[in-house]
């Protein structure tokens, strides 16, 4: 017998035998055909057509420059993790916007659509491309943002759509920090345009009628945007209506001063301790600085009280927990029998620091 033959004919059949599996799970995988209409200049429209094992499909709207960055490999994931619903019906001409997407004119994208089969298994991905066209607004939408009470810490602005703004989204921002979001959250959050940063950080996909909403703890004498997206009833976005606030001043020109007062010890070995403690600022303080010290830290020679206020009247700019501006209830990481120096510092809007505040404790034992 010729065993080098033999052995080259069952390789041949093991090939053929795996390729005809392989080709055997594509015909039963499920599919969905997808088709984008959006030759008009009214409503952008989809149809679906289920394949014979689809039982439903996710799909999806990205900028084509997002969605070339999602891989078919990763997106039955994708879409577990941010919920995506699972749809069952063929679709004939359905309106994007009825559908709970808008878009933006004259902009790139793709519609990923990944279908499922009876037992939920994943099948194929169809990539739907296509470009929106030049877009004349449906009506006369309108979009109106008023101011109506703005305190230190908080803004409340009213929102009035007239009849043809079909919805809106609305976000704050730190002024001129947009673009820079956009860029830093975008690829990770499937957006590359302000517009589709708003309806995605929005408190709701959706508003529809005229409502107040009021952001809270915001920097007192600080510079933010309120922005509101409109889009109208073809789906398609409207120019974001911005509107410029800056909180009011904290605190007043008097010497600014915190209380401190020792809370509650707690926490084991497996979780690891903690000790409350309250910083309370007077009604002159603009801003105070707070931390916990060792007994033995704080007494060593380069450090004593010189050096804690050089600590707190140090800038962090990075740290969104530095500067506090109202009452501020720590809960820092602190070990048990150990004696701690609770240290904290108050500046007036004139920006003069008042004195530096300390309080002794010691932790209890285990």
């Amino acid at each position: 017998m010729n065993n080098r033959k033999t052995f080259k004919t069952l390789l041949c059949l093991l090939a053929i035998t795996v390729a005809t599996q392989v080709a055997a799970q594509n015909d039963t995988k499920a599919t969905a055909d997808v088709t984008v209409n959006c030759d008009t200049n009214g409503p952008i429209t989809l149809s679906v057509s289920k394949g014979a094992t689809c039982a439903s499909y996710s799909m999806q709207l990205f900028t084509s420059d997002i969605a070339t960055r999602i891989g078919d490999a990763v997106l039955a994931n994708y879409f577990s993790n941010q919920k995506i619903e699972k749809r069952t019906p063929n679709l004939k001409n359905a309106k994007f916007m009825d559908m709970g997407f808008c878009v933006l004119p004259e902009k790139e994208y793709t519609l990923l659509t990944l279908a499922y089969d009876k037992n939920g298994a994943a099948g194929s991905v169809t990539r739907t491309s296509f470009t929106t066209p030049k877009h004349k607004p449906a009506g006369n939408p309108r979009l109106t943002c008023t101011v109506t009470a703005l305190g230190p810490d908080s803004v409340t602005v009213k929102f009035s759509p007239n009849a043809d703004v079909a919805g809106y989204a609305i976000c704050q921002f730190e002024a001129g920090s947009i673009d820079s979001l956009v860029s830093h959250h975008g690829p990770m959050m499937g957006f590359s345009n302000s517009s589709d940063m708003i309806r995605r950080f929005s408190g709701q996909s959706a508003y529809t009628k005229e409502m107040s909403h009021t952001w809270d703890d915001m920097i007192p004498n600080y510079d933010y945007e309120i922005c509101a997206l409109p889009w109208d009833k073809d789906g398609v976005y409207l120019d974001i209506v911005t509107t410029p606030v800056k909180t009011a001043l904290l605190g007043g020109e008097g010497v600014a001063a915190v209380s401190i007062e020792i809370g509650q010890f707690g926490g084991s070995d497996d979780t690891g301790y903690f000790q409350e403690i309250v910083y309370t600022p007077n009604d002159q303080a603009a801003v105070h600085r707070d931390i916990i010290i060792t007994e033995e830290a704080f007494n060593a020679k380069d450090m004593g009280e010189r050096g804690v206020i050089d600590m707190l009247q140090k800038e962090i700019p990075q740290d969104p927990y530095w500067n506090q501006y109202r009452v501020d209830r720590a809960k820092w990481n602190a070990q048990p029998a150990t004696t701690y120096v609770a240290c904290s510092m108050a500046r007036n809007v004139k920006g003069e620091w008042g004195k530096l505040h300390t309080k002794k404790f010691t932790t209890p034992a285990k």
